[in-house]
């Protein structure tokens, strides 16, 4: 849990460093090749977390766990 919660430190961290100067300036892209945007890398940050949360219901439901979100 440690390690969960100082990632998401360092990425509010870094994502108050984004301004109107450089929201769509091309940076290196630390997951590939080539470059992004610090846009692009932030909203895609957000999705992919949709993304994890997505498999964490489907791995509950697939063991007979109602999410906690889906309780009543």
């Amino acid at each position: 849990m440690k390690y969960l919660n100082d990632s998401f430190v360092y990425l509010h961290k870094a994502t108050t460093t984004i301004n109107d100067k450089n929201l769509v300036s091309p940076e290196k892209d630390p997951f590939g090749e080539g470059t992004a945007t610090r846009l692009a890398l932030a909203t895609g940050t957000v999705g992919h977390c949709f993304d994890h949360d997505g498999q964490m219901v489907e791995y509950l439901r697939m063991n007979g766990i109602i999410p906690p979100a889906s309780q009543q």
